[in-house]
């Protein structure tokens, strides 16, 4: 086997790490982009397409860790595609112990084993192509995937080894580049996983399980191995023999995975510093003018329109009326009251009014635009539900970007994610 070459690991390492290099320029594009880890247990099997069972009459798994690092790149109005290049790092291989014992009398030989054991390192490129269930904006998001694995095998050795009952050890190791194990390994992949998601300060990062089974497709025996006739199992110790049909890895793994967006790296924007005001000649003072006031509540309103004055154009500001489950649209029961005297009122006047959804800073940008669009069509649904005739009602969503004060502290935050009620012209 030709040795892995650290161009070769420098190389691996380039491939999987080229879609990070453009992440911030195809994140403006709509995508999300994360980087992670994952580390888990992988058990492997070997598969041999031709082998006497007799000699070798058991087959056991070998069980490694492994450690895996990647970016991914979520795509779709709700994020439902993704691509997870990544590199993982374990070990393959597995033991046949009891050989001959089908032939032998190991008690009568004072053997107590007989075993052929393979380790081989591995560092893998993988490319899960991922389908996630569910929205963005949801806390926890089931997901299948498949992915192409091409592995390299990097170090490792093969045993050969009698253990007698006495405690003397014979048989022989080899590194596995003189056994001139294959060097490349190919295999698909197949799993399953959930995620749930953990608020940051401007963002979400997601943690996940995930497990999966991986079927080899190509041979692992090198090319020296099945060429050469360098053994005979009458002569097993003498490292010479012969080798028929092929030898292929498989094996379960389940790993846990925590991603977390590049976003939350972003420096905040800081506001532009106030122009210098340039001293003016005094104007003469205007007259007063009554004072238009920015928010109403809904009782203000109804005493306006009790009062015959005009409602058009003002604004209800619902900052503590209508609360909803965190990160979702689902109307908590307490704001069903509020909802109700609202759909009342709408019921007996001919105003039509436009439902404007707004959010505070946690979280990017999308998520909260997708979460005060589907917290204002919740709140639409309901009052229609009510009774209220859906052609008076529009409604409009702004995320983030509207914010009625600083997002700095918990007070500020719950003004901004809040809906209001902006009163049109006559239905």
């Amino acid at each position: 086997m030709r040795h892995f070459t650290i161009k070769a690991i420098i190389g691996a390492l380039a491939l999987a790490a080229l879609p990070a290099a453009s992440a911030s320029a195809q994140e403006q594009g709509g995508s999300k982009w994360y980087f992670g880890l994952g580390g888990g247990y992988h058990s492997t099997h070997m598969r041999f397409s031709d082998i006497d069972e007799d000699v070798f009459p058991d087959n056991k798994n070998m069980g490694s860790g492994v450690f895996s690092l990647f970016v991914q790149g979520e795509f779709g109005r709700e994020g439902n595609f993704a691509v997870r290049p990544q590199l993982s790092f374990l070990t393959r291989g597995g033991k046949l112990t009891g050989i001959y014992s089908n032939t032998l009398d190991y008690e009568l030989e004072g053997i107590d084993d007989i075993y052929y054991r393979l380790r081989s390192r591995y560092i893998d490129i993988r490319v899960p192509l991922i389908y996630q269930f569910g929205k963005q904006s949801s806390t926890v998001r089931p997901y299948l995937f498949v992915a192409p694995v091409l592995g390299f095998a990097t170090a490792g050795n093969i045993m050969l080894i009698e253990e007698d009952a006495d405690g003397t050890v014979g048989g022989y190791k080899t590194d596995i580049s003189d056994a001139n194990m294959a060097s490349t390994y190919f295999a698909g992949q197949v799993g399953a996983g959930v995620k749930f998601a953990i608020p940051v300060a401007s963002d979400r990062c997601w943690l996940g399980i995930e497990a999966s089974y991986e079927f080899g497709l190509t041979d692992t025996y090198g090319s020296k191995e099945k060429d050469s006739e360098a053994n005979d199992l009458a002569q097993l110790f003498n490292r010479n023999y012969k080798i028929d049909g092929s030898r292929k890895f498989g094996g379960f793994e389940v790993q846990a995975v925590l991603s977390v967006p590049f976003s939350i790296f972003k420096k905040k924007q800081q506001p532009a510093p106030e122009p210098a005001l340039q001293p003016v000649a005094a104007a003469p003072a205007p007259e007063p003018q009554p004072e238009e006031k920015p928010c109403y509540t809904l009782d203000e309103i109804i005493d306006l329109m009790a009062k015959n004055e005009s409602i058009e154009g003002k604004t209800i500001c619902a900052v503590d009326a209508i609360t909803f489950d965190f990160s979702k649209s689902t109307i908590k029961p307490e704001s069903y009251a509020y909802l109700d005297k609202l759909a009342t009122t709408l019921i007996r006047s001919n105003r039509r009014i436009e439902v404007k959804g707004h959010t505070d800073n946690v979280g990017s940008e999308d998520f909260n635009m997708n979460l005060s669009r589907e917290r204002a069509e919740a709140v639409v649904q309901y009052l229609v539900k009510k009774g209220v005739d859906r052609n008076k009602l529009t409604y409009s969503y702004y995320g983030m970007s509207r914010p009625l004060t600083t997002n700095d502290t918990e007070e500020g935050r719950a003004m901004n994610r809040r809906v209001e009620f902006t009163i049109l012209n006559n239905f």
